[in-house]
């Protein structure tokens, strides 16, 4: 039985790997140095997080064609924002700021921003280098699983918490830690998202050893949703899409940290980040992938 498990498995996975994975051209507006480092989305459209302009971008799932930009009011936050992981819960996103360690979410009805202050756990250390990297929202459940992209310990992690909204505000209340570990300090988890249909986590996982290098890997992880209530847990490859991002290097960026997932594809997008602080400067295209699925 275990042997007919680990079998469909892999067809499961031959499946994906043999499908065409696409790269798909956005609008030359993303052509600018925004460092798109968020991504989440709905049935209509994909929601991009620029990680250095505090801005999030909405484009069509269908052309691409941008239809709003989403400026963050920061006139509250002396310290500023730094967007690293974006997800969709109702009318709301929800915001992971890895330079300050914050959690936030922007009502789009409203266009407030606020801070979420988790019970139970703090997450003020959870910046810089060792920092918030993702955040996903398993909407059935009610469940936010938040990433920290790794350790000292070569150990990505993954601390879940129950959400509730109470007279227009979210909650978070925490339940536990799932720790990931990797083989060395180049390995890291980079975004999550939340694959419903199939009751797992996505895990973007990335390996980095120099600019464009060869040797650098960009990798599509699973973790099932009951793995996540343990203290450790073993992932599994779904897809590689090393080879294509490196054959694409010279167009695209390829320093993958968005992914989405909806019922039918997988969307991975790119920080085109090169060095200086301003996002009206030109820069590598930003990288949109879409894989199937189904």
């Amino acid at each position: 039985m275990k042997n007919l498990i680990t079998l469909f498995l892999g067809l499961i996975s031959f499946g994906i790997n043999a499908q065409q994975i696409q790269f798909l051209d956005l609008p030359s507006l993303f052509d600018r140095e925004f460092e798109i480092s968020g991504l989440t989305g709905n049935e209509d459209n994909l929601f991009l997080a620029a990680e250095r302009c505090a801005k999030i971008f909405v484009v069509n799932k269908q052309n691409r064609m941008h239809i709003e930009t989403i400026n963050l009011n920061q006139d509250d936050l002396p310290d500023g924002i730094e967007i690293e992981g974006l997800s969709l819960y109702k009318d709301f996103l929800l915001i992971t700021d890895e330079k300050n360690g914050n959690i936030f979410s922007y009502n789009l009805k409203t266009e407030k921003l606020s801070e979420i202050e988790p019970v139970g756990k703090d997450l003020s250390s959870f910046k810089g280098s060792y920092g918030m990297e993702g955040i996903a929202v398993d909407v059935k459940s009610k469940i936010v699983y938040v990433l920290r992209e790794r350790n000292k310990n070569h150990q990505s992690e993954i601390h879940s918490f129950s959400i509730s909204e109470k007279q227009g505000a979210l909650h978070l209340k925490y339940r536990n830690q799932t720790l990931i570990q990797h083989e060395n300090k180049h390995w890291r988890y980079a975004g999550v998202s939340i694959d419903s249909e199939n009751k797992r986590l996505l895990c973007l996982k990335s390996y980095y050893v120099g600019h464009a290098s060869s040797s650098n890997k960009r990798e599509i992880e699973y973790i099932s949703f009951d793995a996540l209530t343990h203290n450790t847990a073993n992932p599994h490859m779904l897809i590689s899409l090393s080879k294509e991002v490196y054959a694409a290097r010279d167009t695209y960026a390829t320093n993958v940290e968005g992914i989405y997932s909806d019922y039918e594809s997988i969307f991975v997008t790119s920080d085109n980040g090169e060095g200086k602080k301003d996002c009206s400067q030109k820069s590598s295209k930003t990288t949109m992938i879409k894989v199937k699925m189904y």
